[in-house]
């Protein structure tokens, strides 16, 4: 397996900067940055996908979809009610 490498070159004003002593440390700080920036390409990846969904469904799709969240909220409900004579 091949692991991607990233090359970054921080100017030394930077490096003090962000009070970074080590290599090491500014390399979990890329690394946290550039996982972070990941995360929210995948997020915004995700939301578009949905929109996209959504924007096309049929009204059937969405009377389907309506009655299976009422069903889901029928049994949440049933769940979230303390049983009779259960105790804690």
């Amino acid at each position: 397996m091949i692991t991607p490498t990233v090359r970054i070159e921080l100017p030394e004003s930077l490096f003090k900067r962000a009070r970074l002593q080590t290599p090491d440390s500014a390399r979990e700080l890329v690394t946290f940055l550039l996982e972070k920036h990941v995360q929210e390409l995948e997020q915004s990846q995700r939301r578009q996908a949905y929109e996209a969904y959504y924007a096309v469904r049929t009204p059937e799709d969405q009377t389907e979809e309506a009655g299976l969240l009422d069903e889901f909220a029928a049994s949440d409900a049933e769940i979230a009610e303390p049983r009779a004579g259960s105790s804690g």
